[in-house]
């Protein structure tokens, strides 16, 4: 009785709306928030940089809000990418790491409904790249994002890549 009573009492609470507070949408949870895609040229000049573009497309129907800590929209303050060279040998990342402690409101970006964001970054600033062919993948991490100020995690994974630098 007392079981069925606290199940009733907990139904209630998640479904209604806690003063200042927006109930979560159920057919939110559960689904791939975001697409994460990576674009580059497939031949690339080392003494040009090694660019490659990172995309991220919100499918909901609702504002998401993207913690920015640990994705390439943060620049290179983590490893973010998985690159290897011809013979499967895992590249090194040579680019800050950043401790933090909580995250503010700032950190985040605001992702409309069905929204699509950027950014292009250089390798060569992170990585020890030098002329030869590279497969690369954004490595996998758990990215947090808001929706309805609740919080709620995702790994977003890519495509992989060929590229082919030469001097």
């Amino acid at each position: 009785m007392k079981k069925s009573f606290f199940a009733i009492i907990l139904f209630i609470f998640i479904t209604h709306s806690v003063e200042g507070h927006t109930p979560v949408d159920i057919k939110t949870v559960g689904v791939e928030p975001f697409r994460c895609e990576i674009s580059a040229s497939v031949e690339q000049k080392l003494s040009h940089g090694v660019y490659l573009t990172f995309t991220v497309t919100n499918l909901t129907e609702h504002k998401l809000q993207l913690l920015s800590w640990y994705t390439p929209f943060e620049g290179f303050l983590s490893d973010l990418f998985i690159i290897k060279d011809h013979v499967g040998e895992l590249l090194v990342y040579n680019g800050m790491m950043v401790k933090r402690s909580s995250p503010s409101i700032e950190d985040y970006l605001v992702f409309s409904a069905k929204d699509k964001v950027e950014i292009t970054l250089d390798l060569t600033q992170a990585y020890s790249i030098t002329p030869g062919e590279y497969t690369v993948q954004l490595a996998p991490k758990n990215w947090h994002y808001l929706h309805h100020e609740v919080s709620l995690t995702n790994q977003c994974s890519t495509n992989q890549l060929s590229i082919k630098v030469s001097k």
